[in-house]
């Protein structure tokens, strides 16, 4: 009975210490998770982008691609301060165009790289074989920073002097400018223009061209694997757009563009001709964000060829863009297409997918694969189905770097084949110093079908480039 009683005591006595201290445990959990809450809020906060940042300032629009190193411009890179902006452009990797975090100022880039290029031509392009050349290309770019909106101007060629094909000098001239601004707090704006001219041996001999894929610069099979039978080329792309922040989640975009091409034939070469086509278009993308690292989106597209033939083709589709890990993006899209009987393919699909892979600082690989409407003069092809893979790998002083491409046209005759083409361009960059480096590399172009000569073209490419940092000034 007495055990009983000192059992029920204590038992009492535990009761009592677990009310008195619940309370007391309760309120230090509480505390310990409005701690952590308000923790993870500031580093939440700290994490987000500036204040001065715009909500746009990453869509694809604000991005563009060096002229002079092939690298990435950002026209609205986050705000660094002295002691973080590199010395040079070509190290600056993703944020090329850099700005000091309370002195925005105006800035001019600029750049020589001179090469010796050995030639190899093996039947159709009308080159010689086993010749040696020098090729320059002086690079200049103005970026013009305001309150509203932000351009980038930039300027490149391919100066020949002693030229493979015709013996006497030979250029390549290319102009970009880059827009983008805000028209209110959830409108904004956006412009490019493009435009190329000069002669088809220097352009072949000039650095590569590239897109804008996930933030990613990547070949342009498009341009780069098509041999042109001719004497003078002339390219020009043009588009405006709208973007409306409907709210958080959503985004409504639209685009209107115009492309030309233009073909100048060698009067030394009985199998070339003149030929130009012109196009405008248009584009309606809706895009849905469900979480961080999922985006939904569905679009709708039209273009129109203006010369020869009447070609209309309009279409939409579905896609998805998922960012898997903090370096790694995937993109796939795609819809029915129809067309009118002149365009080739009736009945068809537009479609597009990409993988990039960035381990930071300029290490890279990718893979893009596209089925979309060309306007390129005499493919004899409105649709084509291409290609792209590359890589760039940093080891020490060493960067080595490969884009690779294939192109395939639809035939819209039966009578001549359609275009298909291929480009392979592997090449080394030793750095010397941030601002200048030794380049070596092998470009080899093959193309059949057409109405081109079939033709095989390489270039085996030794030089040097020099791209000092920025010049800043009001």
């Amino acid at each position: 009975m007495k055990i009983q009683t000192i059992t029920k005591r204590t038992l009492l006595a535990l009761v009592a210490a677990t009310l008195i201290a619940a309370p007391c445990a309760i309120a230090q959990t509480a505390a310990q998770t409005k701690s952590s809450d308000a923790a993870d809020q500031k580093g939440s906060t700290a994490s987000e982008p500036a204040s001065d940042q715009p909500w746009y300032a990453d869509s694809q629009g604000a991005y563009t691609v060096s002229l002079g190193t092939g690298q990435l411009i950002s026209l609205y890179p986050q705000p660094r301060n002295d002691q973080t902006i590199p010395s040079g452009e070509y190290v600056e990797g993703q944020q090329s165009v850099s700005l000091k975090s309370k002195d925005y100022k105006y800035q001019m880039f600029y750049g020589l790289s001179a090469s010796s290029i050995y030639t190899n031509s093996i039947g159709g392009l009308g080159t010689g074989s086993d010749l040696v050349s020098t090729s320059i290309n002086p690079y200049l770019a103005l970026f013009v920073p305001m309150r509203t909106g932000r351009f980038l101007l930039q300027y490149s060629t391919v100066v020949n002097p002693n030229d493979t094909q015709s013996g006497g000098p030979q250029s390549y001239h290319t102009v970009t400018l880059s827009g983008m601004g805000s028209i209110s707090q959830r409108l904004y704006w956006t412009a490019s223009s493009s435009g190329s001219y000069g002669s088809e041996s220097a352009r072949l001999q000039g650095p590569l061209s590239f897109l804008i894929v996930q933030s990613t610069p990547i070949a342009d099979t498009t341009s780069t694997a098509v041999l042109l039978q001719a004497k003078n080329v002339a390219f020009a792309e043009n588009s405006i757009g709208l973007g409306w922040l409907k709210s958080r989640r959503d985004k409504i975009s639209i685009t209107a563009f115009h492309v030309y091409t233009g073909i100048e034939g060698d009067p030394s070469t009985p199998q070339s001709f003149g030929s130009h086509a012109n196009a405008i278009g248009g584009k309606l993308e809706y895009i849905r964000t469900l979480t961080p690292r999922i985006d939904l989106r569905s679009y709708g597209e039209t273009e129109s060829v203006l010369n020869g033939p009447t070609c209309n083709t309009y279409g939409g589709g579905l896609g998805i863009g998922v960012r898997m890990t903090h370096s790694i993006s995937f993109d796939v899209q795609g819809g029915p297409q129809w067309s009118t009987s002149t365009c080739g393919s009736p009945q068809s699909a537009n479609f597009s997918a990409s993988i990039v892979k960035n381990f930071g600082n300029q290490d890279k690989i990718y893979a893009s694969v596209n089925r979309m409407f060309t306007t390129i003069a005499r493919l004899d092809s409105r649709w084509e189905d291409n290609a792209t893979v590359g890589f760039a790998k940093g080891v020490r002083r060493f960067t080595f770097t490969t884009d690779a491409g294939y192109l395939r046209g639809d035939s819209i005759t039966t009578v001549v084949p359609a275009y298909h083409g291929y480009f392979v361009a592997p090449r080394v960059r030793y750095k010397i110093m941030n601002t200048m480096g030794l380049s070596a590399g092998y470009r080899s172009f093959h193309g059949a079908g057409g109405n081109l000569v079939s033709g095989n073209l390489s270039y085996a490419v030794v030089g040097i480039e020099w791209y000092p940092a920025p010049l800043h000034f009001r």
